[in-house]
């Protein structure tokens, strides 16, 4: 099973958390004449979620754009230095680009 992150899942349950908590019901929950350091008590609601909503969706863009090595690979190992069962490289150096999983690589002259 892949991480919320990679399949999607985390941003969609962050998209219904955010209808739910900006919805009716739970904004009438706060309805009141009460304000905390000036502010009236819906609109720092309203602003709290926002700002969690935010940060919520940055955690989830990092995770998913994190660059992910292949099982076995050390992080200050260069590319193309760990080798498969084929002896072959799991990366191309001269473009980056992970060897399929053959042991050949692509032809990128095309």
């Amino acid at each position: 099973m892949k991480p919320a992150w990679e399949s999607g899942a985390g941003f969609s349950a962050l998209a219904i958390a955010g209808v739910l908590a900006l919805n009716y019901p739970l904004i009438a929950l706060f309805d009141r004449d009460t304000s905390v350091f000036g502010i009236p008590l819906p609109f720092l609601h309203v602003f709290v979620v926002w700002t969690a909503l935010i940060v919520g969706l940055a955690v989830l863009v990092e995770h998913r754009s994190s660059p992910r090595l292949p099982k076995g690979y050390q992080s200050g190992e260069p590319a193309g230095a760990h080798r498969n069962a084929l002896g072959t490289g799991d990366r191309d150096i001269a473009n980056g680009v992970a060897a399929p999983a053959s042991g050949r690589h692509r032809n990128t002259d095309d």
